[in-house]
């Protein structure tokens, strides 16, 4: 889609100005631009306060059951800050797909870790003693974001001031920004380096093959990957060499063997 249609299509909030509300007739679904939302659910019966269940930032979206079966909206949108988001309806959904099948893509992957994480949170609660419904769940923690790996002689990432390393262990290494919604969080977590969230969720693999690295867009990644400047093709690996400069959207680092 031409960045002039895009810009015809966002729609500024400001913070805590309601986006959507749990079940009103909707006819788009929305892709958080810039700034973040908060999503919350009402009680059953309509008491009580609303439950957060996740805060969405840059690449996220919402609300797509409303033009995918015409459903309402099943929960509460808030801005928590100023916000841009992209208003999409059916049919501008149909054209966007059209002109790029990487969008399905993107929204499959998305709604299946969703499906996953609420098996997960299903055969937790079968699992679970009988009185665990009587106690008050504990609020949902948010993983620790990849820390800097102690300074080390092996393969590794670095940030570009050599601040931030990350060790590199294994075989697969997967590189993006943890996601609240589904809680998976990738082995190499860029968010506390990525202030512009240019990367996406799930961005890269680094996969380790003869005892040497090889860097793989995952399919889907917005903003691109390169190394030293050449941008990689989805699914195309690349090998990677001492000193060699990756960027995962506007995140760079550097490859060190020593």
């Amino acid at each position: 889609m031409a960045s002039a249609t895009l810009r015809s299509l966002t729609v500024g909030y400001k913070a805590g100005e309601r986006v959507v509300a749990a079940g009103e007739a909707g006819g788009c679904m929305f892709v958080v631009q810039a700034g973040s939302v908060r999503l919350l659910r009402r009680p059953e019966g309509g008491d009580g306060e609303p439950v957060e269940v996740a805060v969405l930032e840059k690449g996220d979206f919402f609300g797509e059951s409303a033009i995918l079966d015409g459903r309402p909206y099943p929960v509460d949108a808030v801005a928590v800050s100023d916000c841009e988001l992209v208003e999409i309806s059916a049919s501008t959904l149909q054209k966007m797909l059209d002109a790029n099948p990487e969008v399905a893509v993107r929204m499959l992957r998305k709604l299946y870790q969703r499906l996953e994480r609420l098996e997960g949170r299903l055969s937790r609660h079968s699992a679970a003693p009988e009185d665990a419904a009587e106690r008050p769940a504990a609020p949902a923690a948010r993983p620790a974001t990849a820390r800097p790996a102690p300074r080390t002689d092996g393969p590794r990432l670095e940030s570009e001031d050599g601040k931030t390393r990350f060790e590199l262990s294994g075989s697969e290494v997967l590189i993006g920004r943890y996601d609240p919604v589904t809680e998976i969080q990738p082995e190499i977590d860029l968010s506390e380096l990525d202030v512009k969230r240019s990367v996406s969720r799930r961005h890269a693999r680094l996969t380790r093959r003869k005892g040497r690295w090889y860097v793989t867009e995952e399919v889907g990644a917005l903003n691109g990957t390169y190394v030293n400047g050449v941008r990689l093709l989805p699914g195309r690996g690349a090998p990677i060499a001492d000193g060699d400069t990756l960027s995962f959207g506007m995140v760079r680092v550097v490859y060190r063997e020593s």
